[in-house]
């Protein structure tokens, strides 16, 4: 085929399909010109400004035990550096560092049947998909020793030191999420602790007692888990005080992606 007839023959094509389309063009041409409306209305509804990094500010809060003989504990923190230990005689003594106005933490508390729940946490709704490399968010947060306790932790990104030798913890679930941790575990216990621990991508420390009996379970552990001195038993690790103190620590870890470290507090595994 010719060039010429080439060209006839694709103008006729074009000819036909105009006329074709010519029933429809008013409309078509009518939803082309909505839609770049349509477009700039849900970019306005899914929008959410990258915070911008202020001053520094610090804010404490302190709540009283409020007559509950046992406490349940949620801690969330999407980005920042959390350290959770015992210390002060009321039900929580907080400190809060931030240099963005709208992340000053919330926090809740309740008792209803001699049972407080307290909850910490980020104001999610506010958090941008993005958040500035500068940006200062650190959580101190002492808890009464005391009080029999519950507690959750939810991390984001971010580092977490989170010591509970002393305190009079029964149950622990935490997901670390993206960053550096470490949970001292450590130190006499005067009731049995449960310990659910959701790896992340980054590096964990369990810390272990020395006199109370413990037993570690691992499971789907995509990275590694040293498990120090520890002696395999039916399907576990288990240290030599397990099956002879009056309490016990057992701890069911869910491995991530990074490394999973067990110790104890004299350093000998």
């Amino acid at each position: 085929m010719t060039r010429p007839q080439w060209r006839r023959n694709m103008a006729h094509a074009f000819d036909v399909k105009s006329a074709e389309n010519a029933r429809k063009g008013t409309t078509m041409r009518r939803g082309l010109l909505l839609l770049p409306v349509i477009a700039g209305l849900l970019l306005a509804a899914c929008y959410v400004p990258s915070p911008k990094p202020a001053r520094t500010e610090s804010s404490q809060e302190k709540v009283g035990l409020g007559g509950a003989e046992s406490v349940s504990v949620a801690v969330t923190l999407g980005v920042g550096k959390l350290r959770l230990g015992a210390g002060g005689e009321d039900l929580l003594d907080a400190r809060f560092e931030y240099n963005l106005p709208d992340w000053k933490p919330v926090v809740t508390y309740k008792v209803e049947n001699g049972r407080g729940r307290l909850v910490v946490e980020q104001p999610s709704r506010v958090v941008g998909a993005t958040w500035p490399s500068n940006v200062r968010y650190d959580w101190d947060l002492k808890l009464n020793p005391a009080v029999p306790m519950e507690i959750e932790v939810e991390m984001g990104v971010g580092k977490s030191e989170i010591e509970l030798a002393g305190m009079d913890v029964r149950r622990l679930d935490l997901e670390a999420g993206v960053g550096e941790g470490v949970v001292d575990l450590s130190g006499p216990r005067t009731s049995d602790l449960d310990a659910s621990i959701k790896a992340g991508i980054g590096k964990l420390r369990l810390i272990l007692p020395d006199d109370v009996g413990v037993r570690v379970k691992a499971t789907g552990a995509l990275g590694r888990i040293d498990a120090g001195g520890l002696k395999e038993q039916d399907g576990a690790w288990v240290n030599d005080a397990w099956g002879k103190s009056k309490t016990a620590v057992r701890i069911e870890v869910e491995g991530g992606i990074g490394e999973v470290e067990f110790r104890n507090a004299s350093g000998t595994i």
